[in-house]
């Protein structure tokens, strides 16, 4: 065996390959593309890029050998450092040099070994190419000339680590700098191999240096998304398409999952480097900063935008829904009341079948009443919480979630309609609307008749426990602890936007309460929600039977709807006598003129005149008969009538009004009288 010789050149070559600092680095694909070609077209089981250092060469890709490094002293690829030429050994059993070599008579049994220089402009030779055989076989021409190709190409990808390197210390007081940035900074060469990172961008990788020096964006341990969810490939990423076109790329949103699972979203910035005479980049810079939260802040915004759109265009419709409701409602009410007077003890069959019929038909108008109270609460914004009839707003919230629930499972409610929470009613009503989908898409089979959601309420010392309970398949531990995380779900991409239960968990605990859950695999979730007790607020009327005949008092109806006007008297008309105008400007006269109502029933929103100027003409003439007033909205309402509500200690109705509530309301009058 003939150990390869030194080359004149030696020192300066090894300082070199320690210019580079690419011995002993982590693999990159870049280099191993290069090895899998040479080894396809000279059809051979190994190829390798090896390195070669003053005891040892060292393999930057080692295609089809498991070991990294071999002896110097044993090396074919030395004997190429040393003449600086490609060299062919056909077949080293008949070759003096390899014949009794240890990498010829044992593994891995070398035979055919075709070496080409990695030679710099300088002429300085680092290493090889090769392609290796464990058979004898004489190499073409042509496969000879790809070999010396391919390792011009390796050799301008180490030669331009070299150029980086100068990059970098031409650069050495921006380096410093980059370290404290609160954006994560990384540099990558022309190959895509990571060389350095300051301590945020590993921070928001999740990844120590040792684990981030070497790495490529085509590395498959990446777990990179796309603004809409979708993978995000390595090719496609801001870096690499900086490096394949010259160009920058600026504001790329990018979801990674760390190690750990953790998922940040990125803001990611990449800008090529160049140096002077040089066409290609000679690598490129990478910043990136978390938007996790103003991501997640945005979502929140652009959902509470849409949610505005249709919620105004719904209300705008509700409110117009509400007027005709309101007689229809009116009207049935004293339809069925007559006929039980009628009827008396013992209604006909006939009869009986027309009270059953009106009655179906006023059940009716009770569902059209929730959908549009549920419509009309996505458009309202968020206010100070305050007391709300946790019932309603369960019943409100159910009616909502329907279209989801209906064909899966069947709903329960059971809960005290005396029952308040302080709390914000649309925002509240999201949460239970949040709660019970995410209840029904927990069952795999749609089975109404087994699947059960059941929410009830209870008082729990000062405060209300509202739970909403499933008998759903559970949640397995290793997903619990990471469901109120923002964007976090477990469904399809495009099935949910893992915002529910992070938007729920928020809200509630911005009212000041606890949203927590208990599960069990196989048996079914019980989500709890915890808001302060409070006291029934003045503007809900609790009704009760008059225990004495009360007398009959003086009603004054205010309502642009004429049906509106026409129904609510015939409820009235009986027990009180009853006037009633479709213009404000005429209640206004009357009472200018001296006339005087036990209540007065007044619409908020009319032409001419509010329900608020009415209140302010009539109390510069009577403060007296303005505390008289009862106000009645019909759906949404402008901010400054809502101020003016909060300013008023006056009753107030919303439409379509419940009959035995307004009868009552006006004999609480006329108690006062």
């Amino acid at each position: 065996m003939k150990a390869p010789p030194i080359p004149a050149n030696e020192s300066a070559r090894l300082r070199r390959l320690e210019e580079l600092e690419i011995l002993d680095t982590p693999i990159e694909r870049s280099f191993d593309n290069i090895t899998q070609i040479a080894a396809a077209v000279l059809g051979t089981p190994i190829a390798l890029v090896s390195l070669v250092d003053e005891t040892r060469q060292w393999f930057k890709s080692h295609h089809g050998l498991r070991a990294r490094e071999t002896s110097r002293e044993v090396s074919f690829c030395g004997h190429v450092v040393a003449a600086g030429d490609l060299m062919v050994v056909c077949d080293a059993h008949l070759d003096a040099r390899f014949a009794d070599n240890p990498l010829v008579t044992e593994d891995p049994q070398v035979r055919f070994y075709a070496g080409a220089p990695l030679r710099t402009n300088d002429g300085l030779v680092l290493g090889t190419l090769c392609a290796i055989d464990h058979l004898p076989r004489k190499p073409t021409p042509q496969q000879l000339e790809t070999l010396q190709l391919l390792a011009e190409q390796a050799t301008t990808m180490l030669e331009s680590r070299r150029v980086f390197r100068r990059v970098l210390e031409r650069d050495a007081t921006m380096l410093a700098l980059y370290e404290g940035m609160q954006e994560g900074v990384v540099l990558q060469l022309p190959t895509g191999a990571i060389v350095e990172a300051n301590a945020r961008a590993r921070e928001l990788l999740g990844v120590s240096e040792d684990e981030l020096r070497g790495r490529t964006l085509l590395d498959p341990r990446w777990m990179a998304l796309k603004e809409d969810g979708s993978p995000f490939p390595g090719e496609e990423q801001p870096a690499t398409v900086c490096l394949r076109t010259g160009e920058p790329q600026t504001n790329v949103v990018m979801g990674l999952h760390k190690p750990s699972g953790e998922l940040n979203w990125l803001s990611v910035n990449a800008r090529p480097r160049r140096e002077e005479g040089l066409e290609a980049p000679t690598g490129v810079v990478v910043t990136f900063s978390d938007i996790t939260e103003q991501r997640a802040s945005a979502q929140r915004q652009k959902r509470h935008e849409r949610l505005i759109t249709v919620g105004t265009l719904a209300a705008g419709v509700g409110h117009e829904i509400n007027n005709p409701l309101s007689f229809v409602m009116g009207n049935l009410d004293f339809a069925l009341n007559e006929l039980r007077v009628i009827g008396g003890g013992s209604p006909s069959a006939r009869l009986q079948d027309l009270i059953d019929c009106l009655s179906e038909a006023k059940d009716g108008t009770e569902r059209i009443r929730r959908i549009v109270r549920g419509l009309r609460s996505l458009v309202r914004e968020e206010a100070e919480p305050r007391p709300n009839n946790a019932s309603e707003i369960v019943a409100v919230a159910v009616n909502m979630s329907m279209h989801e629930i209906r064909s899966r499972a069947t709903v329960e409610t059971v809960i005290d309609r005396d029952l308040f929470v302080l709390a914000d009613e649309p925002s509240l009503t999201q949460v239970f609307v949040n709660l019970l989908t995410n209840a029904a898409q927990a069952f795999t089979l749609p089975q109404p008749e087994r699947n059960r959601i059941k929410v009830t309420a209870g008082v729990d010392g000062d405060k209300v426990r509202i739970t909403v309970v499933d008998n759903g398949s559970g949640i397995p531990a290793d997903v619990l602890p990471r469901i109120f995380d923002p964007f976090f779900t477990t469904k399809p991409v495009g099935v949910g936007t893992g915002l529910g239960l992070s938007i729920s968990h928020s809200v509630v605990a911005s009212l000041g309460g606890e949203l927590t859950c208990e599960t069990q695999v196989g048996v079914g979730t019980t989500f709890s929600v915890v808001l302060a007790l409070a006291s029934m607020p003045k503007d809900e009327f609790t009704l009760r039977a008059p225990t004495t005949e009360v007398p009959q008092g003086k009603v004054l109806i205010v309502d642009d709807e004429e049906g509106v006007v026409r129904a609510t008297a015939r409820l009235l008309r009986g027990a009180h006598e009853v006037l009633g105008v479709s213009d404000p400007r005429e209640a206004v006269r009357r009472i200018d003129a001296g006339e005087r109502f036990d209540v007065i029933f007044c619409d908020l929103m009319m032409p001419h005149l509010t329900g608020a100027d009415v209140y302010a003409r009539i109390h510069a003439v009577s403060p007296a008969q303005a505390e008289r007033m009862v106000f009645v909205s019909g759906g949404v309402l402008k901010a400054e009538l809502d101020r003016f509500l909060e300013q008023v200690p006056n009753e107030r109705l919303v439409k379509p009004v419940d009959a035995t509530k307004l009868k009552e309301l006006a004999r609480s009058f006329l108690s006062k009288k």
